[in-house]
């Protein structure tokens, strides 16, 4: 038989009141975590913009080179001529994406009128870059807000051919 004495007893451990510290270590991480959180949700809000600048300017070039492609077959003329481009440009435009003629241009060599046979065929080559604040209405600014002064910076265009057959 075992006799045991009361001196052995296991004290439990009191429990401390740890509300205080939870609620201090959650306010913290808050404040770190939050700004973290919103400036990523940004960053992909602008990357998704961007993204979807740079189809439509993408869509605009090609609209553009289709169509002074269609007016060269009605009048070579319109090759030299920037006037008639202007006239064939102005009729395109996208809603707060393409607002100007100023946002097309048309690269040195653009134009490639070959006559020869078996050459490559009649194209002409049209840019649309996304100009922020240009045209009427004037065009919304990207990045917006722009607290890293990356506006200068930013250039969104696109390049189409098409083909003068």
């Amino acid at each position: 038989m075992r006799y045991s004495c009361g001196a052995s007893k296991s004290k439990k451990p009191k429990k401390r009141r740890s509300s205080g510290a939870v609620l201090v270590e959650a306010v913290v991480s808050t404040c770190i975590l939050l700004p973290i959180i919103i400036l990523t949700i940004w960053a992909w809000l602008e990357i998704s913009y961007a993204y979807i600048i740079g189809m439509n300017m993408t869509e605009a070039a090609n609209l553009a080179s289709r169509a002074l492609a269609a007016e060269y077959f009605r009048d070579p003329s319109v090759a030299r001529d920037l006037a008639k481009q202007n006239r064939v440009l102005s009729r395109i435009r996208i809603d707060n994406m393409v607002a100007s003629n100023a946002q097309f241009t048309i690269p040195e060599g653009g134009w490639q009128i070959k006559k020869a046979m078996f050459s490559a065929p009649e194209s002409v080559t049209v840019i649309c870059t996304y100009i922020p604040e240009q045209g009427d209405p004037p065009l919304p600014k990207f990045p917006n807000p722009d607290p890293l002064n990356l506006r200068s910076q930013v250039n969104i265009s696109s390049s189409a051919t098409a083909f003068i057959y």
